[in-house]
Formats: structure tokens, C-alpha cells, sequence
């Protein structure tokens, strides 16, 4: 009797060959809740580069505040909704370092900026046992990192999330370890602050890292910034095929950005601390929840968490025609809360191939998420891997078909059939055509009803 797994059918034995595998699971949207940003705060710490914050990282120890502080206030406001903050966090410079005689190692910030010199270290014996030694590394007044060694070297003293360690002499430091007495303390210095090319960091950002949503909230409204990541966005639209919109503060004067992939904030929100977030902050928040939703959900008339007032409140004229100029606008309802008037983007010029639907933000969702799965299938499944022919393109279009069900199950789309997608041969013999019809649904926002009374 013989068996087991095969790989060929090249068996000599009888027997019964049989291999176990499981179906391949469909890929995750990955970029779902993530939210790219540029927000211009000079934190004086973290990563030259893209700082990934979610809400439970520790903060402090990546920029060098709390959550809670002012100078986090826009990813505090994106994390709402979002599930992860991609912070482009431009910090050159140089790190603050310490290097004592007394002291067997050299003491370097883990990264550049000025916060670096808020760290001191303090070494304390223990009066009753001199081998045994405390290192506590603090920012500001704040206790950061403890550590137990000892003064032979048999426990060293570790790297931690804010100062790297280098033993500067490995033979001379339980010498030097036995000579301290007390508690003694060193200051890290010389840790500077520069600015680098936020453009170039903003741009590779948003070409090799995985987000839906992109935005500039926390720089002022008048920066050329935001118009830059209008264009950034639409060229990763149209040159990479990479579906992902923007959103910034409206100028209130202008609606250059006419796009339907950048949603434009014009107001702000009051707290119920007494917090005003203006429009800068704000678009922060639109960001976040925009990155969490599908094509299946409206922001219309969202309720804005912990807001007690739109800032400022526009009248109901002000409100209409900042809609007409494409501006996304927070309102208050009757009963107080403060709403998010209407899930639109800054599209106001429409044509035969953006008609006025596509100033909907539901709508976008809901054919970008298409784009990006039918690209994702294509990429990962079937380049290079499955012949392009009949079979082959069947089996794409039964790729297709299976996920526009689960969205149209998923009430992002009605009214589709199999019929509605063809795949075909394109002019070469390695290419296709995938012709494709599709009606996005929209979330109700407007009741008409007459009351006849008898």
C-alpha cells in the first residue's frame, strides 16, 4: 500500500495521493481607516519621515507628546475615525546626546530635534548594596523608563524608546560604575530642530505607503500645501491608478480644486471643553471618518463626536451657497447636535464624464473601492499567472462578479447583474477589456412630502 502528497502525477505504487490545502482567503482592504497626513507641527522628535500613531501608541515616545496635547490635536481629531494615522513628520537635525567621563557609556537621543534636550538620566546606588545601580531616563518631569542593573556588568543598561546606549569602554565600566556615589544626573544636549522638504516627504509618502485618505489638515488655509496634495492626489489617480482623495480647509474664495478626489472643509467645530477647532483642524476629523467608510455609507448629517457648536455657525444662506461652491460644512441641528451638512467634495464643474453625481463622497467610495479591487484581483491573481484566453478571461470577469455581489449585497451598489461586466481581448495577445456598468447608491438626504388635510 502507498500514499501521500504529490506534486506531479509521476507515481510508480498504487495508492491513493491526496493533498490538503485550504481555498486562499480574498484580501483584506488594507487601507481602510488609514489616513495619511501632513499637519506642519513642529514636534522636535519622532522618525524623519512617516510616524504610523494609532490609539493606543504611545505617543510620547514617537513624537514626543501625549495624545492629549495641543500639538496633537489633528490626530486626536483624525483618530475619531480613523484606525491609523500615517503622521509625515518632517524632523532633520541633529540628536542631543550625553558623554560623561564618569559614566561608562554614551548617551544619544533616538532621534533628532530640541525635545531631545528635555531628557536627563539619573544613575542612583542603592545605599544598601553599592552593586546594585537605578537608571531612570525622564522627559521633562516625567518618568519615561526605569532600569535595575548592576555595577559588574552581569545586568547592563538597555537601549529604551528614548535614548539609545553605546558602553563606551566595556572593561572600564564596572570601574567607573563602582566609583559613583549617590545619585548623580546628566542632562542630554545639543539636539536641533530643521526643517526639511516636506514636498518630497509628503510625495514619497503617498507613493509607497497603503492609506485611503490623504490630507494637510493642521497646516493655515492660505498654505500652497494643500494645493500641492490636490495635485499629488490626482496624480496618483491618473498615473499610478492608485484611487485615493484628499481632504484640506476651503479657501472661501476659491474653488480651484474642483475635483471629485479632494473634499474641501470650510469651517470648524467648538468642543464641549470650550476647544474651537477651526477649519484647519477640523478637515482632520473628515479624514478620519472619510478612511473608515465604504461605499455603503453617507456622512451626511453624521453627528461630529464631543462638538457643541459649529465654528463659525453659518446661516442657512451662507450654508447653500458654500454647498453650491463645493465646500463641506458643519451645521447644528434642532436638538444641538453639530452635523456634517452634507458628504460632498469640492466638484462643481460638471461634464458628460463627471456629471453631478460625482459630488457625492458616498458615490466616489463607492467606484474608487471598484478600481482599487478590480486592480488588486487583476495584480495579485492573474498577471503572469493565467493565460489570456477564454478560460482565462471568464475567470477574471467570475473574479469580478463575485465581489460586485458582495458589494451590491453590501448595499454599495443596486441593480447589478453578471451581464453588466464583459472581459475581453484588448489589442495585443497579453492585454484585456473590461467593460464594466455600475449604479452606486446614495444615502436619502432630502424628504419632499404634501400633507393633504380633509
Amino acid at each position: 500500500m502507498a500514499g501521500g502528497i504529490w506534486k506531479t502525477q509521476n507515481k510508480v505504487r498504487p495508492g491513493a495521493y491526496i493533498n490538503v490545502k485550504g481555498v486562499p482567503e480574498q484580501q483584506t482592504d488594507t487601507t481602510t481607516g488609514r489616513v495619511l497626513m501632513a499637519n506642519g507641527v513642529d514636534y522636535g522628535w519622532g522618525a524623519n519621515g512617516v510616524i504610523e500613531l494609532s490609539g493606543d501608541s504611545d505617543f510620547r515616545a514617537l513624537i514626543g507628546v501625549a495624545q492629549t496635547d495641543s500639538k496633537a490635536i489633528t490626530i486626536h481629531e483624525a483618530l475619531k475615525g480613523a484606525v491609523t494615522v500615517l503622521l509625515v513628520n518632517d524632523n532633520a537635525g541633529t540628536k542631543a546626546t550625553v558623554a560623561d567621563e564618569g559614566l561608562p557609556w554614551t548617551l544619544t537621543a533616538k532621534y533628532a530635534g530640541v525635545r531631545g534636550n528635555d531628557l536627563t538620566v539619573s544613575v542612583l546606588k542603592d545605599p544598601t548594596d553599592e552593586t546594585k545601580i537605578t537608571v531612570t531616563t525622564l522627559l521633562g518631569t516625567s518618568v519615561v523608563d526605569q532600569q535595575a542593573i548592576k555595577s559588574d556588568g552581569s545586568v547592563p543598561l538597555l537601549s529604551n524608546d528614548y535614548i539609545d546606549v553605546v558602553t563606551a569602554d566595556e572593561t572600564a565600566g564596572p570601574t567607573k560604575l563602582a566609583a559613583l556615589t549617590g545619585k548623580t544626573t546628566y542632562k542630554l544636549t545639543g539636539g536641533t530642530s530643521e526643517k526639511g522638504d516636506i514636498t518630497t516627504l509628503l510625495s514619497d509618502a503617498m507613493e509607497t505607503r497603503s492609506y485611503s485618505v490623504v490630507t494637510t489638515a493642521g497646516y493655515p488655509v492660505d498654505t500652497e500645501i494643500h494645493a500641492l496634495l490636490a495635485n499629488l492626489v490626482q496624480r496618483m489617480r491618473d498615473d499610478e491608478g492608485y484611487k485615493v482623495t484628499g481632504v484640506v480647509p476651503a479657501l472661501t474664495t476659491d474653488t480651484k480644486y474642483n475635483s471629485e478626489a479632494i473634499t474641501a472643509v470650510v469651517n470648524g467645530v467648538t468642543l464641549m471643553d470650550g476647544t474651537v477647532l477651526d477649519a484647519t483642524t477640523a478637515a482632520a476629523y473628515i479624514a478620519g471618518a472619510s478612511s473608515a467608510l465604504d461605499g455603503s455609507a453617507s456622512l451626511t448629517y453624521a453627528v461630529y463626536p464631543d462638538a457643541q457648536d459649529a465654528t463659525p455657525r453659518l446661516s442657512n444662506t451662507a450654508i447653500i451657497d458654500n454647498l453650491k461652491a463645493g465646500h463641506l460644512v458643519f451645521s447644528v441641528k434642532r436638538d444641538g447636535d453639530v452635523v456634517i451638512e452634507e458628504d460632498i467634495n469640492s466638484l462643481v464643474q460638471f461634464t458628460d464624464d463627471k456629471p453631478s453625481y460625482f459630488a457625492k463622497n458616498q458615490v466616489i467610495r463607492t467606484i474608487d473601492g471598484i478600481a482599487n479591487l478590480t486592480q488588486t484581483i487583476f495584480e495579485n491573481q492573474f498577471i503572469g499567472k493565467v493565460n489570456n484566453d477564454d478560460t482565462g478571461r471568464d475567470l477574471f470577469k467570475a473574479n469580478l462578479v463575485a465581489q460586485l455581489d458582495t458589494l451590491q449585497n453590501g448595499g454599495s451598489i443596486t441593480n447589478f447583474v453578471a451581464d453588466d461586466v464583459t472581459v475581453a481581448e484588448g489589442q495585443t495577445k497579453d492585454s484585456i477589456v473590461v467593460d464594466l456598468a455600475v449604479q452606486p447608491n446614495e444615502a436619502m438626504e432630502k424628504l419632499y412630502m404634501t400633507i393633504t388635510v380633509q
